[in-house]
């Protein structure tokens, strides 16, 4: 990079009138720093016009290791104390909420989900059930709260997914790519339940992905148009800055350009959107996570520029709409 490339990036707002819900934002104390209530409020207070936002479960507050399914509900109980941090704020924080839940205890989940909406207090939206796994020692999770095997074809995982749909939830799913035909076969089998695939479907981009990043794209891109023909299946257009997708740009957020980013991500993007349409495509910032990447003004103006050539009303669908209609919001 030259020396002119260093220079902090601040650029102005793109489509600031454009409402935004984030539908995907984790509240932590994790990777080495602090993103709490406060941290998040201002960023969204930042320019863009962000109304209103969803908190995904991360394994906060709770141990993810335990084999008692009803601490993930402790999680629950402390967003309501980040929601108790925003008062006063114009910004609608975790307006829903997507908790964890064992969802291969099949039937036995019930309680646990019956728990979470109960300590919601009326803002409980669904689970984020985290499928991603892939043998490649770099590639694939080996850490707490992650699956060592593809769960995608056991029955209890079905039996969960028709209880979430009896309640009106949403399931919210994390995989990588090469698991994309699994989670189609899977949608099929429970037409009923709404599916928001996470992070674009997770194109790996690391260990023995590295080096095979058309090969991959081609396989990813094929995969999503095929999970695109199932009609209960939405894409969450979110977390390309996840280190295991290979897609971060040199410099880290304070010197990433929303032109970079386009750059690389809009292909992703733009294919996600085609497949899926722009009325199940829904916009998420992953953040802290992609804060790695891009400040959170850089990275919500790329999603706009790669986007910017829609309409109106597609935009509005994309960064808003979806998500207020999918998750039941004000």
């Amino acid at each position: 990079m030259t020396q002119q490339s260093l220079k902090t990036v601040h650029e102005g707002i793109v489509l600031p009138q454009l409402p935004i819900i984030d539908s995907h934002m984790h509240l932590w104390d994790r990777i080495g720093f602090d993103y709490f209530a406060p941290e998040f409020l201002a960023d969204v207070a930042d320019g863009h016009d962000v109304r209103s936002s969803l908190y995904v479960e991360c394994g906060m507050a709770y141990d993810a290791l335990s084999s008692d399914p009803m601490l993930a509900v402790d999680e629950t109980r402390y967003v309501q104390k980040q929601i108790a941090l925003a008062k006063g704020s114009p910004h609608r924080l975790a307006e829903g909420i997507l908790g964890a839940a064992n969802l291969l205890l099949g039937n036995a989940v019930q309680p646990v989900l019956d728990a979470h909406a109960e300590a919601a207090q009326g803002r409980f939206r669904g689970v984020r059930f985290r499928v991603a796994f892939d043998d490649d020692p770099e590639a694939g999770y080996h850490e707490s709260g992650y699956l060592n095997e593809n769960v995608m074809d056991r029955s209890e995982l079905l039996d969960s997914a028709r209880i979430l749909a009896r309640m009106g939830l949403t399931l919210e799913l994390w995989g990588f790519h090469p698991q994309l035909a699994g989670i189609k076969a899977f949608a099929r089998k429970v037409p009923e339940v709404t599916i928001v695939l996470n992070h674009i479907g997770g194109p790996l981009g690391v260990g023995r992905y590295a080096q095979m990043r058309d090969e991959v794209f081609r396989e990813w891109s094929q995969g999503m148009s095929a999970l695109a023909e199932e009609p209960n299946v939405m894409v969450k257009i979110s977390g390309l800055g996840i280190s295991r997708l290979g897609l971060r740009q040199p410099g880290g957020q304070h010197h990433t350009t929303s032109d970079h980013l386009v750059k690389a991500w809009g292909p992703f993007v733009r294919h996600c959107v085609e497949a899926f349409g722009p009325d199940r495509s829904i916009f998420g910032s992953n953040f802290p996570v992609d804060r790695a990447t891009a400040s959170y003004r850089t990275l919500l103006n790329a999603y706009k520029k790669m986007l910017i050539d829609l309409s109106e009303t597609e935009l509005r669908a994309i960064f808003a709409e979806n998500a207020r209609r999918t998750y039941r919001l004000a």
